[in-house]
Formats: C-alpha cells, sequence, structure tokens
C-alpha cells in the first residue's frame, strides 16, 4: 500500500470541549462490555474493553460523533 503524507496544521484544527462543562483536557478511559458464551466467537463468555475519553475537569464521558 503506497503511503500518503498529508500536512495537517494542529493550529488549524478545531478544539474538543467537554459538552458538560466545556473543559478541553480528557484523560483516557475504558468501557467494558460482557460478551456472552453464546455471542463470544470462542465459545466462552468474555470482556471487551472500548476506549473512551472522560473529561479531567468534570469526568464526563465525551460523545466521540459530536
Amino acid at each position: 500500500m503506497d503511503n500518503i503524507n498529508v500536512n495537517i496544521n494542529p493550529e488549524e484544527l478545531r478544539d474538543v470541549e467537554c459538552e458538560a462543562c466545556e473543559g478541553n483536557l480528557f484523560t483516557p478511559s475504558f468501557l467494558i462490555k460482557k460478551v456472552s458464551a453464546i455471542q463470544s466467537p470462542t465459545g466462552q463468555a468474555m470482556m471487551i474493553p472500548i476506549q473512551v475519553f472522560r473529561c479531567d475537569n468534570c469526568g464526563e464521558v465525551i460523545d466521540p460523533s459530536s
């Protein structure tokens, strides 16, 4: 596959702000989802981590689609 070089200036990007408090610093956190043995590809119950970002100011988990 060809490498594509794209020059992006971070100063031109929109900052993400917490909808609850307008904070702009976030910490990675994980939601843990349980998968039953019936749904699991291995046939055994398992847990799946999903990374989210939590506001350092108020603890709100940000919605990645906004």
